[in-house]
């Protein structure tokens, strides 16, 4: 598995269609005309962004025209739950998020089942996060923080919805500073992060693309990284394990999955179309621009790294007895 570390902020989306066949053989024609990529998430968020980033390759290495189809809601399980019972040819694939594994965890009910009802097509990368507070509000430090998270009223934060990535890193923060906060879920993390520039939460854990773009806008102010290293977008901010919270390095990852069921065949030319476009010079500079670590992961090793992440966020549930009203 190579790794290839690039650093930046978002400028581009790149709208796209599928162009004439590349090296890897073409899927059949979907029904449809094209291949649907679901997006659990509002338009905007991370993997909408990257997805239209990727789209434009993918699709030429597929000899497929790409259309993309948010479906955000319910903690990325609206979305989910619409590929878990699509046909299995490979003409409708899932963008996943670290929140499509934790939603599996601890949702009870789900029409579906992660590891039975889909399977992996690709891991892509991921994005580490950054601890935003208000540009206005009287918090300049971690300590600042702490005393606010051990006050009677506790620190009140937001995230993109319960269970996701920001929420549970929250809570895993707060574990740490041995204080309580206050939960403000919203749809996504742009309703988050307006909420924060509203300075009606005091935190959120945002990607470091849209941390160094409200900070670089004065609008809020970054006190950490969870990054394992300091960022170059972010020289003089200390990472959360500098600062003395030991393997604090969440991030926001990205992968791909397609129905249970679909051809092998099938997996392998979606895999070899994902690895095409990653490995594609324009798009590596773009994704220079979302603060992005690329780690392209075949469908083995992401199935290994999915089970690994439900393992870890699995016990951060189970000890904080997080719920899905939480």
């Amino acid at each position: 598995m190579k790794k290839l570390k690039v650093w930046g902020l978002a400028t581009a989306i790149v709208l796209f269609s599928g162009a004439a066949n590349l090296a890897h053989a073409a899927l059949p024609n979907c029904p449809s005309g094209a291949v649907k990529v679901v997006v659990p998430n509002p338009p905007g968020a991370g993997g909408d962004i990257l997805s239209r980033l990727l789209g434009e390759k993918v699709g030429a290495a597929l000899g497929q025209n790409i259309v993309m189809e948010n479906r955000a809601g319910a903690t990325t399980t609206i979305g989910t739950a619409n590929v878990a019972r699509s046909t299995p040819d490979g003409c409708t694939i899932l963008s996943l998020t670290a929140s499509g594994v934790v939603a599996s965890v601890f949702l009870d009910n789900l029409p579906y089942e992660l590891t039975r009802d889909l399977q992996p097509i690709a891991g892509i990368g991921s994005v580490p996060m950054a601890l935003a507070v208000p540009n206005d509000a009287n918090i300049n430090s971690i300590d600042d923080l702490a005393k606010i998270a051990k006050s009677p009223g506790g620190l009140t934060y937001a995230s993109g919805g319960v269970g996701t990535l920001a929420h549970l890193s929250t809570v895993r923060l707060l574990n740490a500073l041995h204080g309580v906060g206050n939960h403000i879920p919203f749809k996504g993390n742009p309703d988050a992060t307006q909420a924060l520039l509203g300075n009606h939460v005091q935190m959120f854990f945002l990607s470091v693309a849209d941390g160094r773009a409200l900070e670089e806008s004065g609008k809020a102010k970054i006190l950490a990284v969870t990054a394992k290293e300091r960022l170059p977008m972010f020289p003089h901010t200390p990472t959360l394990i500098e600062l003395g919270f030991d393997d604090f390095a969440p991030s926001l990852w990205y992968g791909y999955l397609a129905p249970a069921k679909t051809p092998a065949d099938t997996i392998d030319q979606l895999y070899k179309a994902f690895a095409s476009a990653v490995n594609d010079p324009q798009i590596q500079e773009k994704l220079k621009n979302m603060g992005f670590t690329i780690d392209l992961q075949d469908p083995v090793q992401l199935k290994a790294f999915m089970a690994e992440e439900a393992k870890r966020w699995g016990k951060v549930i189970r000890d904080n007895n997080i719920q899905s009203g939480s």
